[in-house]
């Protein structure tokens, strides 16, 4: 996968790897990816990246907390001409999803 491209076409490509699916009924900001194993639909949170960093999104509060604490991450890292993915489970991102949420309490709590 070589060039400028954009997410929804390396998390396509991401999906197609990983025999991951997209119900389309979801639009946008919906379920990124599902994966259906012995009789259980496990639902992904897909990020890509060509810089090293990756973003969240860009209206971030306390819905998207919520969102994500059940959602297993699958990382795509595109630099240089080079691919690598990186897994996270729930258990395993629940640190970074606690941080986020404090950081949106705070932010609500000075707004007052």
């Amino acid at each position: 996968m070589a060039g400028n491209f954009q997410d929804d076409v390396r998390e396509e490509a991401m999906r197609n790897l990983f025999g991951l699916y997209k119900d389309e009924n979801e639009g946008r900001s919906g379920v990124d990816a599902y994966l259906d194993i012995h009789g259980y639909q496990i639902a992904f949170e897909l990020k890509t990246t060509s810089k090293g960093s990756v973003t969240t999104v860009r209206d971030f509060g306390p819905d998207h907390i919520e969102k994500w604490r059940t959602k297993h991450w699958l990382i795509g890292f595109f630099i240089n001409g080079t691919e690598y993915y990186v897994y996270a489970s729930p258990e395993m991102m629940r640190p970074w999803i606690q941080e986020k949420s404090e950081y949106i309490s705070l932010t609500s709590e000075c707004r007052r």
